[in-house]
């Protein structure tokens, strides 16, 4: 009797200590819903705790810890489906996994809620980068948008000439894949230096093993709120690298919008040392401008403009032709598919935070790119 007190006094602590959890998680969501100066002040102050926390235990393991755990918790249900009616032919050992089951099912949810939640859907709240940093905050015309657009595409241009290639003309990075991730770390927190939240530790970048699935999501790369990485594929055109991993330690710094996790990464390569980033960092905004350029400028005006040599129409693509055969030779679902069913994901994880544009938001970095070079006056 004594014994069976202890153990429902165990269990009643147990189920307290992971309600109280999931109230105060969802206390800070709901304030940050409410009040901008608090989410601005926990993503200086208390976001980086995680980061610096999480961050570094992950880094200890030079691979992604966080597909790993995706790989473990479809195992996991995988499991479940099997295990399940076995154990639910003898009732008594039925009760002990289900009560043992639904524990290890309840701290999983918590932790999922509270890393995803703290570590990255209280940022939707945050003020904008150009709130905060940029003194034109109207909208931009025509002029601006060509002059913005003409500055990437010559500066492209004259770096197309300038970065090592491979025997087949593919860009390369004269160095090692630690001295890549040494570089890009530099660049950003080069960035810290004016925005304070992009000040501090960086944990290395993660390549993912699953790339070619990776790349039929269309992703160059992914933030992992759970374990705190940077997450990049490997399969993809070796150009898009730097400012994709720029843009993915963005994140790690609780820079959650996409538009401004794209100015990031663009900013930090281009204003880097390496000409290699500086590249990376043009031909990551050059599609972006050139698509608004197309919208807003009328035809007879494009023509007198300065347009993209070949060596960059080359260059500026996620994956080339034979690295789409190599993704769809070991695709087991369609691309097709896996596309849409991330599209579906992304816009309802967007729009369920606050950004109303969903996916189409991405394309807002050319406002902060525009807002860029008028600060600059270049």
């Amino acid at each position: 009797m004594k014994t069976w007190k202890i153990s429902e006094k165990l269990r009643m602590t147990h189920y307290r200590c992971m309600l109280f959890l999931i109230l105060a998680i969802t206390a800070v969501h709901i304030t940050a819903w409410n009040s901008r100066v608090f989410t601005d002040w926990y993503r200086l102050h208390i976001f980086p705790i995680w980061t610096n926390l999480l961050g570094r235990i992950s880094d200890l393991y030079s691979g992604s810890v966080g597909e790993i755990l995706i790989f473990a918790g479809i195992c996991l249900v995988l499991l479940e489906i099997v295990l399940l009616p076995l154990f639910a032919v003898r009732r008594s050992r039925f009760w002990k996994y289900r009560t043992w089951n639904i524990r290890l099912l309840c701290w999983i949810f918590v932790y999922i809620y509270g890393t995803e939640t703290l570590n990255c859907f209280v940022m939707y709240h945050a003020s904008t980068v150009e709130e905060q940093y940029f003194e034109q905050k109207d909208d931009y015309g025509r002029e601006e948008l060509m002059a913005a657009y003409t500055q990437v595409v010559t500066k492209a241009n004259e770096l197309s000439n300038q970065v090592k290639r491979s025997a087949d003309g593919t860009p390369v990075y004269d160095g090692s894949e630690e001295e890549l991730y040494e570089q890009c770390m530099k660049a950003m927190q080069a960035q810290g230096k004016v925005y304070p939240y992009l000040a501090g530790h960086y944990p290395d970048p993660k390549p993912i093993r699953a790339s070619h699935f990776m790349s039929q999501q269309h992703l160059l790369g992914i933030y992992f709120p759970f374990t705190m990485e940077a997450n990049y594929n490997t399969v993809m055109y070796p150009v898009n690298v730097p400012a994709t991993i720029c843009h993915e330690y963005s994140h790690l710094k609780g820079i959650i919008l996409e538009d401004e996790a794209n100015y990031f990464g663009f900013a930090a390569c281009i204003e880097a040392e390496d000409i290699y980033l500086q590249y990376s960092g043009y031909l990551s905004v050059l599609g972006y401008l050139a698509r608004q350029v197309r919208t807003s400028v009328p035809e007879e005006i494009r023509q007198t403009m300065v347009t993209a040599n070949e060596q960059v129409c080359k260059d500026d693509v996620f994956l080339t032709q034979e690295q789409w055969k190599q993704v769809e030779k070991k695709a087991v679902f369609s691309t097709e598919t896996v596309n849409k069913a991330t599209n579906v994901f992304l816009e309802t994880n967007l729009t369920m935070n606050g950004v109303e544009d969903g996916i189409h938001s991405y394309s807002r970095v050319v406002r902060l790119v525009v807002r860029y070079y008028a600060e600059k006056g270049d």
